[in-house]
């Protein structure tokens, strides 16, 4: 045990195991997780907003969100609506739902679960936005099907949004959103907005909003390319 806490691994581990624990224990956050034990469902992950914007604010749902610093941006420049960040580390997410409870911000929760799982857990037709920000772009062959923007994910967030609803897309990988682009075509979903250089673009603002990754690839010198598409005509 002296071997693995000289080395940094033992503390880590119980900086890990600590995160754990108290996000299961706040009120903001939920799992869906096997391992967990969690089954929750939407209405109780709704159930932690105040009654009276049960069902009535548009709903916002980042996916992959790791620690939710970009829902946890727009949360605050939102009240008016709801989000929830969605990620299947809740160790990431622990930091932006502590902060939201310390700072007194209750229009978002956080939810541990596979993103396979996302129709299982919430409602046809409840979800207005769906954010895709910097997901892994499985670059491996064998490992494609795993993108978050493959055929597979598409159908389950066109069963999930809105009529009016879209999917908001960006990342730094060039190849990744070339190849995501022509997902959606075969899926045919449909531009709304498109850039390969949001940061150089006269798009909304709120797009900008720079995630951990985000400024990361920008300081590397990387555009970052993004795009809005709706799943019915």
């Amino acid at each position: 045990m002296k071997l693995l806490e000289n080395n940094g691994l033992y503390i880590t581990r119980k900086r890990k195991l600590w995160k754990f624990a108290h996000f299961n224990s706040y009120p903001n956050c939920f799992s869906h997780a096997r391992e967990d034990n969690g089954h929750k469902t939407y209405e109780d992950i709704l159930s932690y907003f105040p009654r009276s914007e049960r069902g009535h604010r548009k709903l916002v749902l980042e996916i992959a969100a790791g620690n939710a610093q970009f829902s946890y941006q727009l949360a605050k420049k939102y009240p008016e609506m709801n989000f929830i960040a969605v990620d299947i580390k809740s160790d990431r997410l622990y930091t932006s739902a502590k902060r939201a409870l310390e700072e007194g911000v209750e229009n978002i929760a956080f939810v541990r679960m596979s993103i396979h799982e996302l129709y299982r857990v919430f409602a046809t037709k409840s979800v207005e936005t769906i954010w895709l920000t910097f997901p892994d772009p499985y670059m491996r062959k064998r490992s494609i099907r795993r993108r978050l923007s493959h055929s597979l994910f598409l159908r389950q967030y066109r069963e999930i949004l809105t009529d009016t609803g879209s999917l908001k897309f960006k990342t730094d990988n060039r190849e990744l959103f070339l190849w995501s682009l022509e997902q959606l075509v075969a899926e045919k979903w449909h531009f709304k907005e498109l850039t390969f250089d949001l940061h150089e673009s006269d798009l909304s603002e709120d797009y900008k909003i720079m995630t951990y990754y985000e400024k990361k690839f920008m300081a590397e010198g990387f555009a970052i390319n993004y795009c809005e598409a709706l799943p019915y005509e």
